[in-house]
């Protein structure tokens, strides 16, 4: 009889494992397939059917012109920062 049970733990042991690594497998799959978001620009553009939203628009209408289509939208890229502008104001040489 004690055969019987080791035999039915190394079952049960083997089908364990082989759940955690589907389950892993998944969530790995999972976190590998979601989509980077494309650009840092004010506006992004999604599309439903590919599954991508692309940030690279710095206007609406840039925006409405690449996602004009059935599913398409336009929407502000919650992600962006706006940054202060680079170069240093001179001051007027008449003052």
């Amino acid at each position: 009889m004690t055969d019987i049970r080791c035999s039915r733990c190394a079952r049960a042991g083997i089908w364990t494992a082989a759940l955690m690594m589907l389950v892993g497998a998944t969530v790995i799959a999972n976190i590998a397939s979601a989509q980077p978001i494309n650009g840092r620009a004010r506006w992004c553009a999604t599309f439903p059917q590919g599954g991508t939203y692309d940030c690279a628009y710095h206007s609406l209408e840039q925006c409405m012109a690449t996602a004009s289509g059935v599913s398409n939208q336009c929407s502000l890229n919650p992600w962006y920062v706006e940054r202060p502008d680079p170069r240093p104001r001179r001051r007027d040489p008449r003052r």
